[in-house]
């Protein structure tokens, strides 16, 4: 835990605590600051700032320039998903923690969902987009481990990346029968596509990342998806939800007994969901010729999910005619987001940039390694 807690949230450009750090760090009548030790979170990135005690007025004002120059020249913007959803405040804040080695924790409730934009340097983007869905067995978000950082990484092979932080389930499904997370990826493909000229995205090279639980919510976005409606009245809607490729990371795509994550079913369906219910929700028993092809990896020492979620996936695919990769590592057991350091799991990246220059979504002229 970080201590004192002092966070700076910001949305695109506009720093929201500004006015509490400057009331921090301004000068006493004697000359000093109110400011001991703080560490600031830099949104969107895994830096934390340290400053100590400023002596003089001076100091303060460059602890001032410092943070806010820091601030908007690190964070990324970042998007409502849903805008006109009635959330206060505090709710669109929401709470989160920073653990040692994976960063950022989003805890439950999330009530306000967003994407953080992570575009492609122009000389080098390709076109290729993909929403990225942290785990945490839908009851946290590990948004850092297994989004900004794997964000930065594509980055750097030209594609764009877009980091959902999705709304939690409630341990139940809402009155219209489609769970927060999955209405909350399907939106996230469509604004994508419908701002893919402004944001030189191919909208046809649009994919969904996920990893965990990160990864049902992108395997049910690829079997559950929606069509779009050309006389749809919102602009948004008439693009379809379909992911153009799906990318899945140690996912647990079924939720059947003797399969499913117990909490990470739970906390998506409830404790006694029926078994219909179950079924329509396991990504392996609803796949068809039009779910999107896949590369799927995991770590064979992965002692949290049954490796029969991703086999079962897989085969479905392969049965359906669907093009599909899977790589199983023999070392990085679960939560290693980019590759657990001196694991063979640290390869996936580089298999999945090959996997996706083979399959034509990323350019090979545009691709740089």
């Amino acid at each position: 835990m970080i201590e004192p807690p002092l966070r700076i949230h910001a949305e695109g450009r506009l720093l929201y605590s500004y006015k509490r750090i400057v009331a921090c760090a301004y000068p006493t009548e004697k000359g000093t600051s109110l400011l001991s030790r703080y560490n600031i979170i830099v949104p969107g990135t895994n830096h934390i700032l340290r400053f100590v005690r400023s002596q003089t007025k001076w100091s303060a004002v460059v602890l001032i320039v410092m943070l806010v120059t820091a601030v908007s020249a690190a964070a990324p913007r970042v998007i409502p998903v849903w805008p006109e959803l009635h959330v206060t405040p505090a709710q669109r804040a929401g709470h989160s923690f920073m653990k040692k080695h994976k960063g950022c924790i989003i805890l439950h409730p999330v009530l306000w969902p967003t994407l953080t934009i992570f575009p492609a340097r122009k000389k080098a983007a390709n076109g290729c987009a993909i929403v990225i869905c942290a785990g945490g067995g839908y009851g946290v978000e590990a948004i850092s481990l297994e989004g900004y950082r794997v964000a930065r990484w594509f980055n750097k092979v030209g594609v764009s990346c877009y980091v959902l932080k999705y709304r939690l389930p409630q341990q139940s499904l809402p009155a219209s029968g489609v769970p927060w997370p999955v209405q909350d990826v399907r939106r996230a493909v469509q604004i994508i596509r419908a701002h893919a000229t402004q944001w030189h995205i191919n909208p046809y090279h649009v994919g969904v990342m996920g990893f965990s639980a990160g990864g049902s919510l992108a395997a049910l976005s690829g079997v559950h998806w929606l069509p779009g409606n050309p006389n749809a009245r919102d602009p948004r809607n008439k693009f379809s939800t379909r992911p153009d490729f799906l990318v899945l990371g140690y996912p647990t795509t079924s939720m059947m007994p003797g399969i499913a994550n117990k909490g990470t079913r739970h906390n998506l369906l409830g404790r006694h969901a029926p078994l219909d219910v179950e079924k329509y929700f396991s990504g392996e028993l609803n796949v068809t010729p039009l779910t999107p092809p896949a590369f799927i990896f995991y770590a064979h020492d992965d002692r949290t999910v049954n490796h029969q979620n991703e086999k079962r996936f897989y085969a479905a695919l392969r049965r359906n005619g669907v093009p599909a990769k899977l790589v199983e590592f023999k070392h990085g057991k679960h939560g290693f987001g980019l590759g657990e350091k001196g694991t063979d799991s640290t390869q996936w990246p580089r298999d999945c940039v090959r996997w996706l220059k083979e399959m034509n979504f990323i350019s090979q002229a545009n691709h740089r390694r």
